[in-house]
Order: C-alpha cells, then structure tokens, then sequence
C-alpha cells in the first residue's frame, strides 16, 4: 500500500503519526506511517481526561482485537502509552473505501449488495462463534470496507463487548443502526445481525434507516424497495425484526434463508457453500471421534489434548525467548535498525500468537463430546 507523508511525532521509534482520520466519543483516529517498512497503519488515541468509560472500552478493543484473526478485520499490531495519560492502539490499515463514502459515487446493484451482505455475514460469524461470543455494537455503512477486488473488513471495534449478553447503563451504537435492545444495554450476536440488515437497507435505498416507512415498529421493505428480489427482501426483513426474540439468532440462520432463494449462480453458490458443509469457525465444536468405542474414544481425545497443551505451551516459551532476544538485539542495535529489530519481533511473535490460537481449537475439538 503506498503511504502518504506523516510529519508528526515517532510513537515507540517505530511509527510516524500522520493526519487526523476521525473523531469519536472514544478517542482520535490517525493515519500513520510504520517508518521501518514505510506501510501505513491506523492508530487510535485515547486520553486519560477523556473519561473512565472510554479508557474502559480503550481497554477492552485491545483485549479483544489481540484475539482474533481474521482476514475481515484489522490485526492488532501495538499498544502503548505515549506520552503519559495518552493510549495509543495500532492496528492494521485495512484497503479500500467505507461503503458510505463509496455509494456518493457509486450506485451498488443489487447483486453486490447480496455479495457485501453474505462477506460480512461471514466477519459476523466468526465474531459470534467466539468464546465468549464477541458484538461489535456499531455495525453501520462508515464501517464497512470494501475494496477493489470486492472483499470486505468491519473495522472500527470501540464498542466492542466480549459477552454472549451485556447489562448495564453504556449505551454504544449509531441511531437508526442500533437494535431496540441496545437501548437497554443488551447485546447478542442478533444485535449486530440488525445493524447489517439496516446498512444493507441504507444502502439498497439511499435513506437512513430511520427515513424507511414503518409497519408498526417494524421497517416496512415491500414498500420502501418493492422491486428488491424477494428472497433477499425478506432475509432483510428477518434481519431488522424488532423483535430480537424473533430474529434471526445466528449469521449462519441468515446464511441458510439466502442459500433458500433462487437468485442468480455465484451467489447462491457461495451462500450454499457457506452452510453445507460449515464454515471452519462453525465446525469447531463438532465431535472428531464419532465412531469409535468410547474407551478409544477418550484415550485418543486424551492423546489429542496433550499434544495441543504441549504444542501451545512450546509455542508461548519461544514467544518468551523471542522477546527477550529481540529486546536484547534491540538495546545494542543502532538507532536506525531498532525499528526494524522491533517490527520483526513483532512479526514472529504475531506467527507463534496464530500457532497457540491453532493448538487452542485443536485442545477444543479434542475435548468436544457428541451433540
């Protein structure tokens, strides 16, 4: 990715801030420049003064983005405080265009709306198949990424929860996008199935959502995009229920009403591949011994277990020696080459960080029991 000039300060010897890229309740985004290998990255600010509650969700976006890995969303590549009381959270620069900047420009047809709904499904899936499941809380337009070539990221976790439910007086979301339950400090994975049925909607028929007429409470989508094609239509339908008891609970529920429709080839095809046979984040907790006497069956779940203990704690100790090599490589490095001793540690720690995330899954189906 070509980078653009950054004249602010070095943050860690490591990267150059560049210009403000947006501002929130939670802090200050940042274009910026990793100087050891010119890339760009975003970097997210957080003020101590700026409250106890955004330091809170400072703190929980670095917990939870340190976890996940997916293609879809941006990797955490640091966390630091510099200057004092001031918290700096860098994260991969996602390519392309947010999909509200996108439609000034670009009227999206139906077919890449279906194409945008069922990656993003994907994303959600994945968030959802966590332990503890994780909500993004802010799915909207601004949020969405898309590139050239069509593929997509959700960027932006400030409001992330890692909580299969969430009770309490913080309310995070973007009006018109939130589910009536947020109101409450509610959360579930269907929260954000609502948030992209409503940008799906935005985008479909260039209002907001609270713009699209109403049945009730519900939106009414025969008559805000009559000629939509039915089956998607009423997926959207299903996604923006009200009602979060009514709707669908799951990425892959959606996923299964679109795979239903007979709408044109390669989409369909792709929604039926991503519910027969499941996605890998779907088969996680399947059973790997079925067929097998139950006394094999725990001698080799036992088995299994022991080499993804033994592999994950191997993993954790060379991450331990890795460090330590690069802190000391580091302190007798020039000023110049420091970045880069730095940016490499960093790169093969983040490789051992995926292999003990693959002994964890390997350690969860070892232990899965039949359904």
């Amino acid at each position: 990715m070509a980078t653009a000039p950054a004249e602010g300060p070095l943050l860690q010897g490591r990267w150059r801030l560049g210009r403000l890229l947006g501002r929130g309740s939670q802090g200050h985004t940042f274009l910026a420049v990793e100087v050891a290998r010119r890339e760009e990255v975003v970097i997210k600010r957080v003020k101590l003064g700026a409250g106890w509650k955004s330091f809170e969700l400072h703190e929980r976006e670095t917990k939870v983005l340190g976890q996940l890995r997916h293609a879809g969303i941006p990797r955490l590549h640091g966390a630091f405080e510099e200057p004092r009381g001031t918290f700096n959270l860098v994260m991969q620069r996602m390519p392309g265009e947010d999909l509200r900047a996108l439609v000034k420009s670009h009227r999206l047809s139906e077919l890449e709306l279906k194409d945008i709904l069922i990656r993003a499904l994907e994303i959600l899936d994945y968030l959802a198949t966590r332990t503890p499941a994780v909500v993004h809380r802010d799915v909207k337009p601004s949020n969405l990424v898309r590139d050239r070539d069509g593929t997509l990221a959700l960027i932006d976790f400030g409001g992330v929860t890692d909580g299969a439910a969430e009770g309490g007086s913080t309310l995070v979301g973007t009006y018109g996008y939130m589910a009536p339950e947020q109101l409450h400090g509610q959360t579930t994975p269907a929260t954000d199935l609502y948030a992209l049925g409503a940008t799906i909607v935005a985008l479909a028929g260039g209002v907001e959502p609270e713009d699209v007429p109403r049945r009730g409470l519900a939106m009414d989508l025969v008559k805000h995009l009559p000629s939509m094609t039915p089956g998607l239509r009423q997926a959207l339908a299903a996604m923006v229920e009200p009602d979060p008891d009514k709707r669908p609970a799951r990425p892959r529920d959606v996923l299964a009403l679109l795979a239903k429709t007979p709408d044109p080839e390669p989409i369909a095809a792709r929604a039926k591949a991503l519910v027969v046979p499941p996605p890998r984040a779907m088969a996680v907790a399947r059973p790997i011994f079925l067929d097998l006497p139950e006394p094999l069956r725990a001698a080799l779940r036992l088995s299994l277990l022991a080499v993804a203990a033994s592999g994950w704690f191997a993993m954790a100790i060379t991450m331990i020696i890795v460090q330590v090599f690069g802190g000391l490589v580091g302190m007798f490095a020039g000023g110049s080459r420091r970045p880069m001793v730095r940016a490499a540690t960093s790169d093969v720690a983040g490789v051992l960080g995926d292999g003990q995330d693959g002994f964890s899954d390997l350690a969860r189906r070892a232990v899965a029991r039949r359904r």
